[in-house]
């Protein structure tokens, strides 16, 4: 079983190949796209590895902060999933953190097929 970790200073994003999912945790702060392109370059990767009709997650449970630049960041790779529309992408959030109550939720707007558990 895969697990690959992007490291910043505030935070860690860790993709799991036997749940198909990305985590993140602690607090993202980036303030350029060419920041995130780490982030962005792993989104892009494990989507293209997950099985057509096969789930990939994003856990943000354990993600207490995202800026406006790492909200435009997962909102585009949401939009290119529509696009390639072969997997099904659940988004898990934490009811106790206000901006993924918001934010997570708006991705549904961007693609309706995103299935978004806010626990």
């Amino acid at each position: 079983m895969t697990t690959v970790t992007l490291q910043g200073d505030e935070y860690s994003v860790e993709y799991n190949e036997g749940t198909q999912s990305i985590s993140f945790a602690g607090t993202i702060r980036l303030q350029t796209r060419e920041e995130y392109e780490p982030i962005t370059q792993l989104l892009d990767k494990y989507h293209d590895a997950t099985a057509e009709g096969k789930s990939l997650t994003l856990d943000f449970r354990q993600l207490r902060f995202l800026n406006s630049s790492g909200i435009n960041t997962i909102s585009r790779f949401v939009i290119a999933a529509r696009k390639k529309n072969q997997v099904n992408l659940v988004v898990l959030g934490n009811q106790d953190i206000y901006w993924q109550q918001k934010s997570l939720k708006n991705l549904q707007r961007l693609w309706p097929k995103v299935q978004i558990e806010i626990q």
